[in-house]
């Protein structure tokens, strides 16, 4: 009976060890294509990864070099008073020449940072300074204007006369550091928009030891003095009180400006406080 069962089992082992080869073989092959299947679809991930790293790379070497196109695209706003200013009036010669008397600089119409003057002269009159620089045309009618306010024992001191585009930057940064800039561009023009560039433009004051520039001038002797005559020699008082809305400073009776007896004179017919603005009718 032992004998029966281990023929039958030798027989069983037989026929399994004839299929089973086959068996194995298909499933190691199925295992091998899945292995294959891993390794493609490991990759094709590996380079889909790569593909996006670069992609991200370039990207970023972009905007890096493009910084502006980080800014949203927003629609514009439609111009109004309130959000956009209008392109400047384009200006007659006369307001533009540099070496013109009437040459206009405000808010809108600057000088460019390396202008200077190359008619400069030294005036010699008194001032609070070691040594004031104007144009020519300007020196000698200066000089008269304070002349003509000794003869009424009215002694008058300058300030300021020409002042380079660099000097007038360190003033505006030092008045910013001050009183912080809204305020600041109320009484102190930016580099390049100051006046004092031309060589047209002084500071008065009768306090020979201050350099000290004050609203209250207006109210002494010299300060009236200067605003009922001074046109009788080209200057003009540049930004009177009540019209920083055209000026676009606030009131300055220590500033006056050399336009030339003639244009002055028309000026002042029209009114004390009458404005370059104003007078050539320059709008924004």
């Amino acid at each position: 009976m032992t004998e029966i069962k281990q023929e039958e089992k030798e027989m069983i082992e037989e026929k399994m060890e004839e299929s089973f080869p086959i068996t194995l073989e298909k499933i190691e092959r199925k295992e091998a294509e899945k292995r294959k299947k891993v390794i493609l679809t490991t990759e094709r991930f590996i380079l889909l990864l790569v593909f996006l790293f670069s992609i991200l790379f370039l990207i970023s070497l972009y905007y890096h070099a493009n910084p502006a196109a980080i800014k949203p695209n927003t629609p514009s706003a439609s111009p109004t008073t309130e959000t956009s200013e209008p392109a400047p009036t384009p200006l007659p010669e006369y307001l533009t020449s540099l070496t013109s008397e009437t040459l206009l600089v405000n808010k809108n119409y600057p000088l460019s940072s390396d202008y200077v003057p190359d008619n400069l002269v030294t005036p010699y009159v008194n001032s609070t300074s070691d040594v004031i620089q104007i144009r020519d045309i300007a020196a000698e009618p200066l000089k008269e204007l304070i002349q003509a306010a000794q003869k009424e024992e009215i002694n008058l001191y300058i300030t300021n006369g020409y002042i380079s585009y660099e000097t007038q930057k360190d003033y505006y940064e030092d008045r910013v550091t001050l009183i912080g800039e809204t305020e600041a561009n109320k009484v102190m023009p930016k580099a390049g928009y100051s006046e004092h560039q031309t060589g047209l433009a002084v500071d008065f004051t009768d306090d020979p030891s201050s350099n000290a520039q004050v609203v209250s001038f207006s109210e002494t002797k010299a300060g009236v003095w200067l605003k009922k005559n001074a046109y009788k020699y080209g200057f003009i008082l540049r930004y009177p009180e009540g019209k920083e809305r055209i000026t676009g400073y606030s009131f300055m009776p220590w500033h006056y400006r050399y336009v030339g007896v003639k244009t002055s004179t028309s000026m002042y017919s029209r009114g004390e406080d009458y404005t370059m603005e104003e007078y050539y009718e320059i709008s924004k």
